[in-house]
C-alpha cells in the first residue's frame, strides 16, 4: 500500500551554530517531515546565534521556523519589540510548543577570589575576568547578564576600568573552557547541565552568587525575566542559588504559516518524539540537555506567545488542550 503523503513542502528553519542541540531538532523534523511530505520537498536548516539573528529572520519572513529560549522574554520581547528587540515589534510570531530543557543563568566565582556576593564585586572593584557568551548584538544571553551586573549597580565597562574584564565564546562549553584552564576566574552564563560546569566546580572551589533581593525585584518587575534556584548540590554549592530561569525550547513560526503545515510539524514534535528522547537518555536528565520524558500535555504551555491555529488544532484533536 502506497503510503498517503502531505504536499510538496519548501521549509527554511535556524537552528544554532551548527553543532548543537537546535540544529539536532531541526535535523529531527526534517527527516520525519520528508518522510510525510511529496516527494522533491525542500528543508533548509540554516545556522545562527539561536537568539536575535533568528528570531528576526521568522519575524521579517525570511525563515519559516526557528528555536529560541528561555521561553518567556526570549519571545514576548520579540514579539511586542522591547529591551533587547527595542525598535520593531514582531506581533506576526507564533509558536508550535516548546520542548523541555531545565536550565538556568548563574554566575560562578573563584572561591580564592574572596568574592561572596555582588556587592563584594561592586565594593571591592575587583579585577574580575568573566567568561560570558558573545557580547554582541545578536546575544540575548549577554544582554541580560549585563541587565543583572546593572541591577547590582555593576556598569559592565566597571569591570575593564577595575583591570578585569570579560572573554567570550558562543559556545557555553568553550566558555566554561576558559575557567577551567585558568585564563578566567569566573562564568556567567546557561546551560548548566553541560559536562564542563561539573568539570569546574570538581577542579577549582568556586562560590555561585546569588542575585540579591531588590535586585530580583527591578530584573522581575521592569523586565519579565524570571527568577528561579540553582538548587543545592546541583553543582558543588551548598545552599540553593537564587538566579534567573532559562529553560525551555520555544518553536517558532509566523502567523502565515498554513495550517496544515503547523499541524503535520506539530504532529511530528509529538508522534516522534521518543526518537528524539532516544539521543539523550544515556544521560542522566540532570545532566542532559533535553528534560525527558517529553510530556505532550505541557508542550503547548508556557511559551509568551500565542499558539498558532494549526498547532493549538493537533493539540485540541488529540487532547493534549
Amino acid at each position: 500500500m502506497t503510503k498517503d503523503l502531505g504536499p510538496r513542502v519548501n521549509l527554511t528553519m535556524v537552528g544554532d551554530w551548527g553543532t548543537a542541540n537546535f540544529h539536532t531538532i531541526l535535523g529531527w523534523i526534517s527527516a520525519h517531515m520528508r518522510w510525510r511530505s511529496a516527494p522533491l520537498s525542500k528543508f533548509t536548516i540554516r545556522t545562527g546565534s539561536a537568539y536575535r539573528d533568528s528570531v528576526e529572520q521568522v519575524g521579517r519572513g525570511e525563515a519559516d521556523l526557528a528555536i529560541t529560549t528561555p521561553i518567556h522574554i526570549g519571545v514576548s520581547w520579540a514579539r511586542d519589540g522591547l529591551h533587547f528587540y527595542g525598535g520593531r515589534a514582531f506581533p506576526n510570531l507564533r509558536t508550535l510548543g516548546a520542548l523541555p530543557q531545565d536550565d538556568r543563568l548563574t554566575l560562578a566565582v573563584r572561591a580564592d577570589t574572596g568574592i561572596t556576593s555582588f556587592s563584594d564585586l561592586r565594593e571591592k572593584r575587583y579585577p574580575l575576568r568573566i567568561a560570558t557568551p558573545t557580547r554582541d548584538i545578536d546575544n540575548l544571553c549577554s544582554y541580560v547578564i549585563d541587565l543583572v551586573l546593572r541591577a547590582h549597580g555593576i556598569e559592565p565597562a566597571d569591570l575593564e576600568s577595575w583591570g578585569g574584564g570579560f572573554v567570550e565564546h558562543e559556545n557555553p562549553r568553550a566558555c566554561i573552557g576558559t575557567a577551567i584552564r585558568g585564563e578566567t576566574q569566573a562564568v556567567f552564563n546557561e546551560a548548566i547541565m553541560v559536562s564542563q560546569w561539573r568539570e569546574l566546580v570538581e577542579t577549582i572551589p568556586m562560590r555561585f552568587l546569588p542575585i540579591e533581593p531588590e535586585a530580583m525585584r527591578e530584573l522581575t518587575t521592569t523586565y519579565g525575566l524570571r527568577p528561579a534556584e540553582l538548587e543545592a548540590g546541583r553543582l558543588r554549592n551548598e545552599q540553593a542559588i537564587d538566579c534567573l530561569d532559562w529553560s525551555n525550547w520555544a518553536i517558532i513560526v509566523r502567523d502565515d504559516m498554513p495550517d496544515e503545515l503547523a499541524y503535520r510539524i506539530t504532529s511530528v514534535m509529538v508522534e516522534e518524539r521518543a526518537e528524539f528522547e532516544a539521543r539523550f537518555r544515556h544521560m542522566p536528565v540532570e545532566q542532559s540537555p533535553l528534560t525527558y520524558p517529553i510530556q505532550p500535555e505541557r508542550m503547548p504551555q508556557g511559551v509568551d506567545l500565542a499558539l498558532h491555529p494549526g498547532a493549538e488544532r493537533y493539540y485540541r484533536e488529540h487532547g493534549y488542550l
